[in-house]
């Protein structure tokens, strides 16, 4: 009796692991330097993270499951702006990340996945030499974790930047898998602004809608036949 409960207990103890709820995760690279103090993480599925480098201010939201569906990730409203005062080319690096997705919700082994981008250059825009914003998929689940690139755009001029939406079949081949973004801005002046928004989201597959028109079409003769009868 007492291995019986014992055992159930183990896999209760594995399931719940197995389960457990999707993390976000922020940090910071200036100059491809590590900012500890600016990284933090949340289970919630709402991130907000500000604070300042040698060279930057920096403000970050980010939303994940459960707040919106996976396997979306969207890094929303994330402003960087030059502290006055520096001389150089200093660059500095956002990155955004979410374990624990689930492929399932996904659309299974192929997902249909879509990034968007959206880039305005602010204050003295000119003194931002480039924006890149990048996502990407890990099927090891790591985070932060660089796997499979899903879509890449650059900008070098502003004020708005916007890419519309940008899709990619990506194959998924763990039960679970995690997602990622990467803003990298190069500043060449003091006193510069951006805003930038980045995002993942799931693209209905055309499977579902040929099953969706299948549906509809064989309610459409179901109501031909009736009325002939």
């Amino acid at each position: 009796m007492k291995k019986f409960l014992f055992a159930a207990l183990m896999s209760l103890g594995i399931a719940g692991a197995a389960q457990a709820a999707p993390t976000l995760q922020f940090r910071v690279y200036e100059d491809n330097a590590l900012v500890g103090g600016l990284s933090t993480s949340s289970s919630s599925g709402l991130l907000a993270a500000s604070g300042s480098t040698t060279y930057f201010n920096v403000s970050a939201n980010a939303y994940g499951a459960p707040i919106v569906e996976s396997p979306s990730l969207l890094a929303q409203t994330t402003s960087v702006s030059a502290i006055s005062g520096y001389s150089g080319t200093h660059t500095i690096r956002l990155e955004f990340t979410q374990t624990g997705l689930t492929s399932a919700s996904a659309g299974g082994l192929l997902a249909s996945l879509a990034s968007s981008f959206t880039t305005n250059f602010l204050l003295n825009g000119a003194d931002v030499q480039s924006v890149t914003l990048t996502t990407y998929v890990d099927n090891n689940n790591t985070a932060f974790g660089r796997g499979t690139q899903i879509a890449s755009q650059t900008y070098t001029s502003g004020p708005t930047n916007a890419s519309g939406q940008l899709p990619a079949n990506i194959a998924l081949t763990n039960e679970f898998f995690s997602e990622t973004l990467v803003i990298t801005a190069t500043f060449t002046g003091p006193s510069a602004g951006l805003q930038a928004d980045a995002q993942i989201v799931r693209v209905p597959e055309p499977a579902s809608f040929a099953l969706l028109g299948s549906a509809l079409l064989g309610l459409g003769f179901a109501r031909r036949s009736r009325r002939k009868g």
